[in-house]
Parts: structure tokens; C-alpha cells; sequence
């Protein structure tokens, strides 16, 4: 596999992988805000925040590969 293709799959994997994280971020923003801990609820929440921007700059990375 040449370089370029095995880059292509890792980062469609990351992509995805970070896409699953998001998910489970939003789950426990719920747990912490539902048991009364709110900065410990924002706090997450800026971790998922973080997660997506690192997905926005992989999938642009991804387009240019893709070009």
C-alpha cells in the first residue's frame, strides 16, 4: 500500500473514531449535568468541542487527499 492510500485510511478512521467520541461526550454531559455537576459537565463539553475541531481539520486534511 503506498503511502498516500494507507494515510487516506487512517484518516477516514480518525474521523470516525473522533465521530464515536462525540457521541459519548454528549452522554456523560448528561450524567454530569443530571447529578449536579455542572463545571465538571462544561469541562466535557469543551473536550467535545475540541474533538470536533480536530475532526474539521482531518476532514480537510481528508480533502486535500482526496483532491
Amino acid at each position: 500500500m503506498e503511502d498516500k492510500e494507507r494515510l487516506t485510511v487512517v484518516l477516514r478512521h480518525l474521523i470516525e473514531h473522533n465521530e464515536g467520541h462525540g457521541e459519548d461526550y454528549r452522554r456523560w454531559v448528561e450524567l454530569a449535568r443530571t447529578s449536579g455537576m455542572d463545571k465538571v459537565a462544561g469541562l466535557i463539553e469543551e473536550a467535545g468541542s475540541l474533538t470536533g475541531q480536530a475532526s474539521t481539520a482531518l476532514k480537510k486534511a481528508l480533502a486535500l487527499m482526496e483532491g
